[in-house]
């Protein structure tokens, strides 16, 4: 729920109820993540984004002490918060800025998860910072944030960004908190070849401007790059990393883990891993949504691709995470007609399948309410059904390698097109004749033996 100020003067909580405030105020993320902590952790409350104006952040805070357990904060308000507050955490103090307040009795106290999102990135990915020649790219906020962190681990920094000034600030109050750490200043030509992480505190890159990227190489000593922006998941930066050489992450598991420690703060929760990475995934599934609608003005994930590369189960897995519902064209089709495609095949002819196929998408594709809807393989062989498909659909084709694909159908007894003498040699002729037509058809296109990978890579692709 988003509230401007003067509804949130009229607002009376039913229960416990948590709030987030900054100006201006968006689709923000925030309240669904913090209400899948809830729900993980069985806390009986409510989250709420609030449009706080910044000269009403004194007032904000005087109604938050009354009518709520905990806020976060975002921009404007991480420093403006800091002298209307009772205490402040050390490493808040030092970065002077908050995220996340607690009320303790009649006491508001400051404290920063922000660092803690970010140090646990770091920790999940198994990087040691100490000693490790170290890039950060930025000087706001959120790179203070990071820059402290690696300081603190004792990194050896160099700090990059487009106003050497302010980068020179930057180093400067760094080395005044960690006078025994080194850290340096340094432009784009003078990156240190050997810099062996990189970490982005730029919002270069983010949506809509996702072509824009802080570096246009990586220095050839790079194991590991973070970049804070996570709408892209996969940014131009982070793109520009070898998978088999280079590790990389995005900003979303640091938005998770913040959230998470903002609960732990506010109440003691505790999440295990594998409940941060279930909720990560779901957040992931929640993001492609949000794209779907916001970038590709769509209302439908569609998946083409060959017979057995997975359509069904990827979709299903896809839905669960999204949220929407799923559709799987052929037993839609079946339970319309009351048949199996294989008694259609064999009563009335390929044709006529074909002709049901391309009703039935254009009912389901009609519909107002989002799915996840898994097509047939011959499917996107009529470009009728494409243009009624992409109208409200994004076409994703799973290209499944065919090695992958002949080890899926070897035991497949339902496929009327291979009820042949050799049905791998069928497999392989269709298969070449319909390739680079579900090629052409698709917007995106993803790629994996690993149906694991498949549904995480098709989440962060949109």
């Amino acid at each position: 729920m988003l509230l401007h100020f003067d509804a949130f003067r009229a607002f009376q909580p039913k229960r416990k109820t948590y709030a987030l405030f900054g100006h201006p105020l968006g689709h923000s993320m925030s309240p669904a993540l913090h209400q899948s902590l809830f729900e993980a952790s069985g806390h009986d409350a409510d989250y709420i984004a609030v449009d706080v104006p910044p000269e009403r952040l004194a007032e904000a805070l005087t109604l938050a002490r009354k009518k709520l357990a905990g806020i976060n904060l975002t921009i404007p308000h991480k420093k403006a918060i800091l002298p209307l507050l009772d205490a402040v955490d050390q490493s808040a103090a030092d970065l002077s800025s908050v995220n996340t307040v607690t009320f303790e009795g009649c006491k508001a106290i400051g404290f920063n998860t922000d660092i803690l999102g970010f140090a646990e990135s770091l920790e999940r990915d198994g990087i040691t910072l100490k000693g490790k020649k170290t890039l950060l790219i930025g000087y706001g906020g959120a790179a203070a944030v990071m820059g402290y962190h690696c300081m603190k681990e004792g990194a050896n920094l160099y700090i990059t960004g487009r106003n050497p000034e302010k980068a020179e600030e930057l180093r400067a109050y760094l080395s005044g908190l960690f006078p025994d750490v080194k850290c340096s200043t340094c432009t784009r030509k003078q990156i240190p070849k050997d810099t062996e992480i990189i970490v982005n505190g730029t919002p270069l890159g983010m949506y809509p401007r996702e072509d824009r990227t802080p570096l246009y190489y990586l220095p050839r000593s790079t194991k590991y790059v973070f970049d804070a922006v996570y709408n892209p998941p996969s940014t131009a930066l982070l793109r520009l990393a070898n998978p088999r050489f280079v590790q990389t992450r995005d900003g979303l598991y640091m938005l998770v883990m913040q959230a998470a420690r903002a609960q732990t703060i506010w109440y003691g929760a505790q999440f295990s891993q594998e409940t941060c990475d279930l909720i990560l995934r779901r957040t992931y599934g929640q993001l492609a949504v949000k794209r779907l609608h916001d970038k590709y003005h769509k209302r439908h994930i569609v998946l083409s691709g060959f017979m057995g590369c997975g359509k069904t189960t990827v979709g299903r897995k896809l839905a669960r995470l999204t949220g929407l519902s799923f559709v799987d064209l052929d037993h839609y089709i079946e339970a319309q007609t009351q048949m199996s495609i294989s008694d259609i095949f064999a009563q009335y002819g390929e044709p006529y399948f074909r002709d049901l196929e391309t009703r039935y998408i254009t009912e389901l594709t009609q519909r107002r309410e989002g799915m996840v809807l898994s097509l047939g393989g011959g499917a996107v062989l009529r470009p009728e059904n494409v243009t009624a498909i992409k109208k409200s659909g994004l076409l994703i084709l799973l290209d499944t390698p065919l090695s992958r694909i002949l080890k899926n159908l070897s035991h497949s007894t339902t496929r009327p097109l291979l009820e042949t003498a050799d049905k791998f040699a069928e497999i392989e002729r269709l298969y070449a004749a319909r390739h680079p037509i579900y090629q052409q058809a698709a917007d995106l296109s993803i790629r994996s033996p690993r149906l694991s990978e498949v549904v995480e890579r098709t989440l962060k692709r949109i």
